[in-house]
């Protein structure tokens, strides 16, 4: 499960609202005469809570504040700042799309370089594709497939999360291409951004979940609202390459924001 040690949670009502709303899903799940009836998606979380989220998700600087644009340097370890600090929706991990973005756009493309054969594109993230092959260990390769994307360990909220999904996507490449279906950049793009909602909602409502006897299915609840709300973003997605990936999940998120009307 994508939660992380004794965090609690962020602050501010964001954080707040989405924890409020998991917790009365675990309720109603302990008391089979009084659950809550499934929306027109068929959800039992409050999806307006939920879609809340967004706002814990730092986008890019906006102009004058030192980024680029989507396509530049935006949301690089220069211009995000430190992951304890406090962000704007109270205190907890200040979020960067950009870095999740880059982290799993480098997973998605690795593991479908991986598949298809493309040596030159592994060679350019930093792995050897006959090495790869050599191994005849596919967990050792969704290893080093998440090393090679997340350049920083595993010490705070945000980099636990960031591997998470790194490890996630890659996994569910590698799965679908070796059961005979290669995905397309879109369903990567997409898949990817609802792991990204989805690990950040975990984590911020793991001190709920963790030891509930309906935690299982309260995670695949929240897996299943993130996979509804990724399925609204409007994406562009021009390939497979790590940069073309990155910023479709950016873009894409930032149409889930504007769709929703929240602020970055």
């Amino acid at each position: 499960m994508g939660t992380s040690g004794a965090y609690s949670g962020s602050g501010g009502s964001d954080g707040k609202a989405i924890r409020d709303a998991v917790g009365n899903f675990l309720d109603d799940a302990a008391a089979p005469t009084n659950q809550a009836q499934p929306n027109a998606d068929g959800q039992r979380l409050d999806p307006e809570a939920v879609r809340r989220v967004l706002n814990l998700l730092r986008s890019a600087p906006t102009r004058g504040s030192g980024g680029g644009g989507l396509g530049g340097r935006a949301g690089s370890d220069s211009q995000v700042g430190t992951t304890t600090g406090r962000s704007r929706t109270g205190g907890g991990p200040q979020r960067s799309v950009a870095r999740s973005a880059r982290t799993a756009g480098r997973a998605g493309a690795a593991a479908y370089a991986y598949r298809t054969g493309d040596a030159e594109t592994l060679e350019r993230l930093g792995l050897d594709y006959n090495e790869l092959r050599g191994l005849g260990d596919e967990f050792e390769v969704l290893r080093r497939i998440v090393d090679m994307a997340c350049s920083t360990s595993d010490s705070t909220i945000e980099d636990h999360e960031q591997r998470l999904v790194a490890a996630e996507v890659a996994e569910w490449v590698l799965d679908l291409e070796g059961s005979g279906y290669v995905p397309t950049p879109e369903e990567i793009v997409r898949q990817t951004i609802a792991l990204i909602i989805a690990e950040t909602l975990l984590s911020e409502s793991g001190n709920i979940l963790n030891s509930n006897d309906n935690a299982i299915m309260a995670e695949r609840e929240i897996r299943d609202v993130a996979e509804a709300l990724a399925n609204q973003a409007q994406l562009s997605v021009d390939g497979v390459t790590e940069d073309e990936i990155t910023q479709a999940i950016q873009s894409g998120i930032e149409t889930l924001r504007r769709i929703r009307g929240g602020s970055s």
